[in-house]
Order: structure tokens, then sequence, then C-alpha cells
């Protein structure tokens, strides 16, 4: 299951490290288990994971000074944090890491890979190097958002609740693909293909996801198409497809906050988020947002643009 102590430990210190070698990976997966609180393992101390043994007694693990030390990091990081609580953990960690990698994106970005078209500029009636160069910083940080979104929506939902698993691990895995499973004690199983946008689905996926549905269901279990946001009554394409081509759609989707309701029992658990994401935002940004992070990105490439050509149609020349 997802959102546990121990998922929350495994997933924070890959984040932390970036690399893991197999050997340490195998061995934090044992150590994890042997902590039930965040605070626990943040105190833990050497001697502790030294003592780390089976119910037998035998030592299961053999820790090297370089393993403390990279447990030790990972500990005084701040990454985890425990007056919160597991889900705003997870939230705050992987919005750190979704962040991060667009401000890291932000700062790697030049004029030589703004891969700028002229005929492109001339359609837009892009006449002047400052122009231009704005609308493709953003258009390519535009697509490394978007790209990035849809596994930092995947992610926040996987470790929304601990009765949530990929679809890729369970027991029908072979047999058909889902996103996730929602494993509730006393519920039947419910597999769910997640949308991160409500305009994601065309005609032809739209009956695949009708057969998979009808799959699953004749094997005693529920099925839905969920989007993340939104509301039912949206007049989107996506809609339109399924009141079309999905019979008793309104049984078979969850839509917007009915999804996040579903996967974690909480009324208010979209609402929540929000505010969780927001929240763990700031702490990276400080007093800034990302429109500021990205202006000021413009600011020395523009500079670079002037250095370097002394018109802009001598720029313009250049890309033929």
């Amino acid at each position: 299951m997802a959102a546990t102590i121990q998922e929350l430990i495994k997933k924070g210190i890959s984040i932390h490290l970036r690399t893991l070698s197999p050997t340490f990976k195998k061995k934090i997966e044992i150590i994890v288990y042997h902590f039930g609180s965040i605070d626990s393992f943040l105190c833990a101390t050497k001697e502790q994971f030294e003592n780390i043994s089976f119910i037998g007694g035998e030592n299961p693990i053999r820790l090297t000074e370089t393993d403390f030390e990279k447990i030790r990091s990972f500990q005084d990081s701040g990454l985890l944090d425990s007056s919160l609580s597991i889900q705003e953990n997870f939230v705050k960690i992987l919005v750190g890491e979704f962040v991060n990698r667009q401000l890291q994106m932000i700062e790697s970005l030049d004029l030589e890979t703004l891969n700028i078209n002229p005929i492109l500029a001339g359609a837009l009636n892009l006449n002047n190097e400052k122009d231009l160069i704005r609308y493709y910083v953003y258009q390519a940080i535009s697509r490394s958002i978007v790209t990035s979104t849809g596994f930092l929506v995947q992610n926040l939902i996987l470790y929304a609740s601990e009765y949530i698993h990929e679809g890729k691990d369970d027991e029908l895995g072979e047999q058909t693909k889902w996103d996730i499973v929602v494993d509730k004690i006393d519920e039947i199983k419910a597999y769910l293909e997640i949308k991160s946008g409500t305009n994601d689905v065309n005609k032809a996926q739209m009956h695949h996801y009708k057969n998979e549905i009808e799959l699953v269901e004749s094997q005693g279990f529920k099925a839905f198409i969920g989007e993340t946001y939104g509301k039912r009554t949206d007049r989107t394409v996506t809609h339109g497809l399924m009141k079309q081509y999905l019979p008793d759609w309104e049984d078979r989707t969850l839509i917007g906050k009915e999804l996040w309701i579903f996967i974690t029992n909480d009324e208010n658990y979209h609402q929540k988020l929000v505010k969780m994401l927001l929240d763990a935002s700031k702490k990276i940004l400080i007093n800034q947002t990302i429109i500021d992070k990205i202006e000021n990105r413009i600011i020395p490439i523009l500079s670079s643009f002037r250095l370097k050509y002394n018109s802009y149609n001598e720029f313009l020349k250049s890309l033929w």
C-alpha cells in the first residue's frame, strides 16, 4: 500500500539521494519496516540501526559507514516533517521534487536551446527579440510542466491513501492495464484509469476503456475513469464521448472532487489538497512565483541575444 510510513521513508530517501544502488535500496526496504512513525525514524541512532534484527535475533543487514552517512544525511535534510500527516509529507516531497525540476529546467534554458522557428515568429508577428524570447521561453517551460504534471498528479493520487496501489502490481495486471487500484477493507476492489486533464480521451480510447471496464466488472470488481479536476456538468469533448460510448457513464466515472472523495473517504480532501500544494510550493519559491522565476531567466537570455547579434533581422537570417 502506498501512503504508509514505510513508503514515505522509501520515497523520501530516493528523492533526497536521487540514485540508490540496488544493494543500498534493499537495505532501506528492510530498515523501513522497523519504524512505525516519522519521529522514530528521524531520531534513530547509528546504534539502533546496527541492532535491527529478525525475531530470532539474526542481523538481516550489514550497514557500512557510507550507508550510515546517507541515512543521516536524509534524517537531517528536513525533507520529512513529523508535525505533518503522512499525506501532507507526501505532498511536500512530491511538490518539492516537481518544482525543483522545473526550476532546474528554467535555469538551463538559453538562446541556443529555445529552438526558435522563424516561420512561426513571422506568423505570430513576433517582430522583436524581447517578444520572441519571452514567447519561446514560456513555450519551452509549458511543455516541460505539462509532461511533469501527469507524473505529479499520478503520485498525488497514489500516495493519498494507504488503500491504493499501482495497477501493474495487481493480480489482474497481466490481463488489463489500470493506473491504480483501490482496495479498501470490506469494500469491492476498484480499478481506476486516471486522466489528469478534462479532455484527455478520444473515441478509440473510450471504446477501449469500455471493454476494459466490462472485463473488470465481469470478475466482480468495480472500474472507473477518473478526472482529477472539473465538474460532471462541464461540457467537454471527453464528457461527450462518455455519454455517447460508455453506457451508464455516470456510474463508471469519478469527476473532480468525486475522485478524491472516493480514494480518501474525505469529503473535503480536494480542498485540503490545494492548500497542501500551495503550502509546499511556497516553502520552495519563498516570496516568488514560477512566473517571477521565468521572467528572471528571460533577462540573461535577452542580454546574450544582444551581445551576439547586432539586430533582430540578423538573428532571423542566422536561422536559415
